[in-house]
């Protein structure tokens, strides 16, 4: 909990105003350590009212997803449980999450979540734009799955994404191969996922999860590549959402298919992607460094691979490159 955490519970227990004076005294700071942690609880998000002769009230919750508010809502075994580290500008939480990892090998759900990115990135080492207003989280895992199952992490955290989605809107988003979620044809979120292998054995792998949701995406269009479609889910909705309740109910779908893969049961994850996807019959360019493969995608492998028919193969087994769907 941070240091402003006896405030805020002596915030949330009155209900009005609550002088300088009390605070100071009920938590052993001075009035004017009082004033600057209320600037803090401000900057973390909670709307709260002050008037020089009546004090301070909370007039407001945060939406943030802030470690102290997630624990309480938080329904996970592993996920989230070891510890939920909080950054309001960090440069990338793969980058800090793999850090971490590497430093102590114990380390197994934690989540890194930032309010801002200032060098996101996504596969391959693209820059992902990640204002605030978004998602922004990686999460250690040290799952003992097997390494023909460790292919099929993206896919779980795909679903993941879209199932919560799904389940905290009407919207009806799209898994797209290997690792987007789209809505009506237009990116809205984006996994990228890094795994460290020794001797033979799964170290860890850190599931690195980005979604656009009270965002502009007509803003960030304009940094990013034509052919590129973006979108928000605000701007999906026509409103802003919940990032604290689609951030909890994130986590708790990417642990139900992590225990999916540990009990071995990949068919049944692919099997899940593939009634989500966009993509199964469709006409597609499939890009990977310097060539091109067009043709009709027919099915993806327990192994997570693209099977796509040609005009001159009809079997063609794509691991790798980046998808987009022709029409």
């Amino acid at each position: 909990m941070p240091e402003e955490e006896p405030l805020l519970y002596l915030l949330r227990r009155q209900k009005g105003y609550i002088s300088g004076r009390t605070l100071a005294k009920e938590t052993g700071i001075s009035t004017n350590g009082v004033a600057k942690r209320i600037k803090i609880l401000r900057q973390y998000g909670y709307y709260i009212e002050s008037s020089p002769k009546m004090g301070y009230r909370l007039a407001g919750g945060t939406d943030l997803p802030l470690p102290w508010e997630l624990v309480k809502v938080l329904d996970t075994l592993v996920i989230g449980k070891d510890k939920i580290i909080y950054r309001h500008s960090v440069e990338s939480t793969q980058n800090l999450a793999i850090s971490l990892a590497e430093e102590d090998p114990s380390i197994d759900g934690t989540v890194i979540i930032a309010e801002q990115q200032v060098s996101g990135r996504g596969r391959v080492n693209r820059k992902w734009l990640s204002p605030k207003g978004g998602i922004w989280l990686s999460v250690i895992l040290r799952p003992p799955i097997p390494a023909s199952n460790i292919t099929i992490l993206p896919f779980a955290a795909a679903l993941a994404v879209c199932d919560s989605i799904k389940k905290t809107t009407p919207l009806n988003p799209k898994v797209r191969w290997p690792n987007d979620i789209m809505i009506e044809g237009k990116k809205v979120a984006g996994i990228l996922i890094d795994i460290s292998m020794g001797a033979g054995r799964f170290n860890y792998a850190v599931i690195g999860i980005g979604i656009n949701v009270n965002i502009d995406s007509l803003a960030m269009s304009s940094n990013l590549e034509r052919h590129i479609k973006v979108t928000s889910l605000s701007d999906e909705l026509g409103h802003k959402m919940s990032i604290l309740g689609l951030t909890k109910e994130i986590l708790e779908r990417l642990e139900y298919y992590h225990i999916q893969l540990k009990n071995s049961i990949p068919h049944t994850i692919i099997e899940q992607w593939k009634k989500n996807s966009d993509i199964i019959l469709q006409k597609v360019e499939v890009i990977h460094n310097d060539w091109t493969i067009e043709g009709v995608v027919l099915d993806v492998n327990d192994d997570g691979s693209l099977l796509v028919r040609t005009d001159v193969c009809d079997n063609i087994k794509v691991v790798a490159g980046d998808v987009r769907v022709t029409y």
